[in-house]
């Protein structure tokens, strides 16, 4: 793990947006197939190589608890890819049965698909920078636990590492921001149900003011961050 003062220096010196990835947008470059969401992995390669030039075009972040996340759910993700993968031969196989137009099955190449993504999950995971406990931020977190607002919901106050993802990246933002560095700071995550605002993509309304207060931006996928970094003028 790396401290925040170290990384700050670290983009300062070679300023280019900082993504801070949650969990579920690793995972989610898995189960693309299963969502029908194949820009995640054109963008995650997009991504990564932006993340592994020298200099980086972009910088990638973690807060701790998204590599134990990670760890234990990556096999669980590999099997729905494979899931996805098995449905599509099985379509070729019931075609067959009804009598319909034949579906070519997929080539044996393609098998190795979960595989193939779990791999580069993996690859975008070591591109990013691991924020080290900041005391600060884990304060924040545990008033949030407390206090149950957002990621943190009543009424059994799950999402604590949520919470503690979260702080961490607001803390790293507002260090950049102190330190003078403009660009696009952008917290991604999939998990809606505890960043969102209900039924929307928008943020939560409980965060908005931490956010807004270190002009830290959300975005719901890699699609949707891509979209704001190009808006932005941002080239990989």
């Amino acid at each position: 793990m790396t401290l925040i003062a170290d990384i700050v220096n670290d983009i300062t010196a070679n300023p280019a947006p900082a993504l801070f990835l949650d969990t579920c947008i690793l995972l989610d470059v898995v189960r693309a197939p299963l969502r029908n969401k194949p820009d995640e992995v054109r963008l995650g390669r997009i991504f990564l190589d932006a993340a592994q030039k020298i200099p980086k075009n972009i910088h990638l972040l973690i807060p701790s608890p998204v590599m134990t996340e990670w760890d234990t759910h990556i096999l669980e993700r590999e099997n729905e890819c494979r899931t996805a993968v098995d449905a599509c031969n099985a379509v070729s196989a019931i075609c067959g049965h009804l009598a319909l137009p034949a579906v070519a099955v997929l080539p044996a190449a393609v098998l190795t698909l979960p595989e193939v993504l779990r791999q580069l999950s993996t690859d975008l995971l070591a591109a990013c920078v691991m924020i080290d406990h900041d005391a600060d931020a884990l304060g924040r977190a545990v008033n949030r636990i407390i206090a149950s607002t957002h990621p943190v919901k009543r009424p059994d106050s799950k999402g604590a590492k949520d919470a503690v993802i979260l702080e961490h990246a607001v803390q790293m933002t507002g260090q950049l921001r102190i330190a003078g560095f403009a660009d696009d700071c952008l917290f991604v995550s999939s998990n809606t149900k505890d960043y969102a605002a209900p039924g929307s993509t928008n943020l939560n309304l409980q965060l908005v003011p931490s956010f807004n207060h270190v002009d830290l931006r959300y975005a719901v996928s890699l699609t949707d961050a891509h979209a704001v970094l190009i808006a932005g003028g941002w080239i990989p």
